[in-house]
């Protein structure tokens, strides 16, 4: 990948909450644009009876498949799903956009909740909407925040060459959480982005109760007063787990997991993210097929350059895709 320079926003833009909350806030309303008004909701057998959800948008031009994964309680129109997916369907891309189990109001579709683990069917609907709509275009995948964990995790199984994902080129990883745990911490640290994803968790498991009550206590879980005590109950209410912390490294990504990598990925972070500590980022060893951007600015999936819309790493999308 070329060298790119590094993201330098103008002051009005430089605090890391304006940055966060521009990336889940500043919205695009245009209900009209092609990309949705092309979108196919296409449901995928993810394996062991779970289904998943995306929409597919296949641009006139189908110069490549962008297959784009939403972090913790998004989901396919989160802003910057649909900001990134827009922009790139604009350069003759198609796009597929891919709810985790239990985002985007698919709660009915599968029993158990969504957890952090939930590796095997998120890998699977990823091969195969490539294998549907990425047959003779080469295939890349963005993943923000937890899907950026995701996105590194679907990198490093297919690394292993077992059910390889077609024609995958390149996987960019937009503010990942590494260390889970530690993003938990962080996140119950800060009082405005605490109490936004505790209540975001709240009104899902809402929902999750509604369609399978019998499961697990959800009004009991809902009752905890941060989202570490709410892991907490969770974590109780099954046998998946012996305890939280056995829950968070499951998921948890160390120097290891970058060692045998045989498709290229990109990071990009950055030292004032208000949920992931940059040092993560430092410890990784060097490889070749690795690219670690860590940047003074852009907060929590932000790198916004200016109120247009327009984001630093998509220069990292465009470099690696080549529009």
């Amino acid at each position: 990948m070329k060298k790119l320079t590094s993201f330098k926003p103008p002051f009005h833009l430089r605090h890391p909450f304006v940055q966060t909350i521009l990336a889940s806030l500043l919205r695009q309303n245009r209900p009209d644009h092609p990309m949705d008004a092309n979108a196919k909701p296409v449901v995928l057998n993810a394996g062991k009876g779970v289904k998943l959800i995306g929409h597919y948008s296949r641009a006139p031009e189908n110069k490549a498949l962008l297959i784009l994964i939403h972090g913790w309680e998004g989901s396919i129109n989160s802003n910057y799903i649909q900001r990134t997916g827009r922009r790139f369907f604009e350069k003759g891309v198609s796009i597929f956009r891919l709810n985790l189990r239990d985002h985007g109001e698919t709660h009915h579709l599968n029993p158990e909740p969504f957890n952090g683990s939930l590796l095997k069917e998120t890998y699977e609907a990823v091969r195969k909407a490539a294998s549907e709509f990425g047959k003779k275009v080469p295939v890349y995948i963005a993943g923000f925040s937890l899907g950026g964990n995701f996105t590194l995790r679907i990198a490093r199984e297919h690394s292993k060459g077992k059910a390889k994902i077609p024609n995958l080129k390149h996987c960019v990883a937009v503010s990942p959480a590494l260390h889970p745990q530690s993003a938990t911490e962080m996140m119950d640290s800060k009082w405005i982005i605490g109490k936004y994803f505790r209540e975001k968790w709240r009104e899902s498991l809402h929902k999750k109760n509604v369609h399978y009550p019998e499961l697990h206590p959800y009004p009991e879980i809902i009752k905890g007063k941060s989202v570490m005590e709410m892991t907490d109950r969770i974590v109780a209410s099954t046998s998946q787990f012996k305890d939280t912390n056995e829950y968070f490294l499951s998921y948890t990504l160390g120097s290891k997991d970058f060692k045998g990598l045989k498709v290229q990925v990109s990071i990009v972070t950055s030292e004032d993210d208000p949920i992931i500590r940059p040092d993560e980022f430092k410890v990784i060893p060097p490889h070749s097929k690795l690219n670690v951007l860590i940047q003074k600015y852009g907060g929590h999936n932000g790198f916004y350059e200016n109120l247009k819309g327009d984001c630093w790493y998509f220069k990292v999308l465009e470099t690696a895709i080549g529009v």
